[in-house]
């Protein structure tokens, strides 16, 4: 069963990837996370800067390591940093060579969904890197944009209220209740329906279940 899975998996991803390649994104698919990596470091090389959003996806592939040992600088913010120092990260990496990030949300349709709290990761995958490569495992795929909002909400939001140890009403819900917290993690949707036109995104679709 499941191979099956997997199979079924694989053409959901292609029908993603060809409605993406539509809305002019770059798109590829990996039968795993392993080859999403090594696609990855090969396209990225050495002596660049890397931009890494706050991506469970990113992180469980093990790429800022990685590319860090391949000789590359990671720009990224790290816990117990004030409010200036994220400033600067962030800022810093809207500059980056590639900006390495995932969407809660991939619709079938071609559209990637992001919902933050800050919105330097919206701020990134619209313009400012050189080159943006989102990743993204088969379980962030929904039908359309109505789905991918919900799951955006109701699943990755949870998980990273969870996470991050927020006390957000969503944790005792179990749902997206749509709070006004100071600790809410979801003010702000970034929805790209085709590529902004000048920035150049390259979207890794993988056969596996990753990040939130």
């Amino acid at each position: 069963m499941e191979k099956h899975r997997q199979t079924l998996n694989l053409k959901l991803l292609q029908n993603a990837a060809a409605a993406l390649r539509k809305n002019n994104f770059a798109a590829e698919v990996y039968e795993s996370g392993p080859a999403a990596a090594a696609a990855l470091l090969a396209l990225a090389g050495r002596g660049k800067k890397i931009g890494v959003g706050g991506s469970m996806t990113v992180a469980a592939l093990g790429l800022p390591e990685a590319l860090a040992a391949a000789g590359n600088e990671i720009i990224t913010h790290k816990p117990g940093m004030s409010p200036e120092e994220k400033r600067a990260v962030w800022l810093a990496a809207l500059a980056s060579d590639i900006y390495l990030a995932s969407p809660q949300a991939v619709t079938l349709d071609g559209k990637l969904i992001f919902i933050d709290g800050n919105g330097n990761r919206g701020a990134a995958v619209i313009y400012g890197p050189r080159k943006t490569v989102l990743i993204a495992g088969v379980n962030k795929i929904a039908k359309d944009e109505e789905e991918g909002l919900w799951r955006s909400r109701n699943v990755a939001a949870i998980a990273n209220n969870i996470r991050l140890e927020k006390d957000n009403p969503c944790v005792a819900a179990g749902r997206c209740v749509d709070c006004a917290g100071k600790s809410r993690i979801c003010n702000a949707v970034t929805l790209l329906w085709k590529k902004p036109s000048a920035s150049d995104i390259l979207v890794m679709l993988v056969n596996e279940d990753l990040g939130y």
